[in-house]
């Protein structure tokens, strides 16, 4: 199973729901696919994990790279041949982090989400942050964020798509 965590920038803004649209239908895609995912969004900048079976995410990345509303995509981190799962309650889910009060419930810190907006991303951070926030979302959402067994990821509710 692979693991690919990469950072991409919109070429236009959108809005919540039109991000809260893309994402349920890549949520629909990827269970159709046995991948999971999650993202965290600020300020247009999207740092985002896909996790499944090699051939199935190197195929969903490639579309990624042809979606025009996005671009400046990078590879943050890489990982093959991992155990288990590390985002499979959703097969995607995105948080939005552009209030730093929301931030800083979050994550415990005065950081704000603009250290996401730094073209290079170390990858402990990325990781971080994507593990804290999806472990809120799941808390928030009272699913379990532990193995979901051989379940594939759920479809999110847009209510699930935690904004503040």
């Amino acid at each position: 199973m692979l693991q690919v965590v990469f950072r991409s920038q919109l070429t236009t803004l959108l809005s919540y729901l039109d991000i809260q649209r893309i994402c349920l239908a890549a949520a629909r895609n990827n269970r159709k696919a046995a991948v999971s995912g999650f993202m965290v969004e600020c300020g247009g900048v999207f740092l985002q994990s896909l996790e499944g079976p090699v051939h199935v995410v190197n195929e969903t990345l490639d579309r990624m790279y042809r979606d025009n509303r996005h671009d400046h995509i990078e590879i943050v981190c890489s990982e093959q041949d991992i155990p288990q799962r590390r985002f499979e309650v959703w097969a995607m889910n995105v948080m939005f982090l552009d209030d730093d009060a929301f931030w800083t419930r979050v994550f415990g810190s005065e950081y704000s989400c603009d250290e996401m907006l730094t073209q290079r991303m170390d990858p402990a951070f990325a990781m971080g942050i994507l593990a804290m926030a999806y472990r809120h979302a799941c808390s928030e959402t009272g699913l379990s964020a532990a193995a979901a067994g051989n379940r594939l990821g759920r479809i999110p509710q847009i209510r699930h798509m935690i904004r503040r």
